[in-house]
């Protein structure tokens, strides 16, 4: 794909692994990587750990979810243990490329090594994949599940995904879609809305029928006037 994509490790534990990853995004072509974390190794130890690879990738320690997605338009999440029916769509790993082809700025994120993405990071994400590993041992190195990720998105024989929007349908970008719903979660919960369920539950399935439906800024503008005028109108 020609967008560019920005790998995103989420609390990764052990430094070896992020020069894996380094090493990884520098294989397929990257030229990007942010590690969320309070703290990251010195340079030469990733070089080391890198194999030199971190001369031609940025690496950027960022403090929290919110920044690593600054600037993104799509974000894409990896996880085997999505089971809420009103989570982000799952799509396979064969032809990602060609869905993610006219998305600008995509970022793709990687949970820490032993317990993966956190359910307040997945609700950040439009879209989750996983890698179709054996049931028998399904976990793998953080550096081989981001090799495995990079080539697919830059291998010459994906092929094109027809149903893809054109740059005519672009986007609002992540943060400000993750505000969107985030604001739709405490609409619902100041009008006490849907009775007896969750707003949080409520805003992820209106996630999922709005990526579905590819909505764009006009019609989530729209969207965020209506919840924005019945909020006003449940205030004494």
């Amino acid at each position: 794909m020609n967008s560019p994509v920005e790998v995103v490790l989420c609390r990764p534990s052990d430094a070896r692994n992020i020069g894996a990853c380094i090493r990884a995004v520098a294989n397929f072509g990257g030229r990007r990587l942010h590690v969320i974390s309070d703290s990251l190794s010195d340079r030469d130890a990733l070089m080391n750990f890198s194999s030199g690879a971190l001369g031609v990738v940025e690496v950027h320690r960022q403090t929290s979810l919110a920044d690593a997605l600054s600037g993104a338009d799509w974000v894409l999440g990896t996880s085997r243990r999505v089971h809420d029916a009103d989570a982000a769509p799952v799509w396979p790993l064969p032809m990602l490329a060609g869905r993610l082809k006219d998305r600008l700025n995509v970022r793709v994120l990687f949970g820490n090594e032993r317990t993966g993405l956190t359910v307040e990071e997945l609700d950040r994400c439009d879209a989750v994949v996983a890698i179709p590993t054996s049931e028998a041992f399904p976990s793998m190195n953080l550096g081989h599940a981001v090799a495995v990720l990079m080539y697919e998105l830059a291998r010459p024989d994906t092929h094109t995904w027809s149903q893809e929007p054109t740059a005519a349908t672009l986007m609002t970008r992540a943060t400000e879609r993750g505000a969107f719903f985030d604001q739709v979660a405490e609409h619902c919960a100041l009008a006490g809305y849907p009775p007896g369920r969750s707003p949080v539950a409520f805003a992820r399935r209106l996630k999922k029928l709005l990526t579905r439906a590819q909505a764009n800024t006009a019609e989530f503008d729209m969207l965020g006037g209506v919840f924005r005028e019945l909020a006003r109108r449940q205030r004494p």
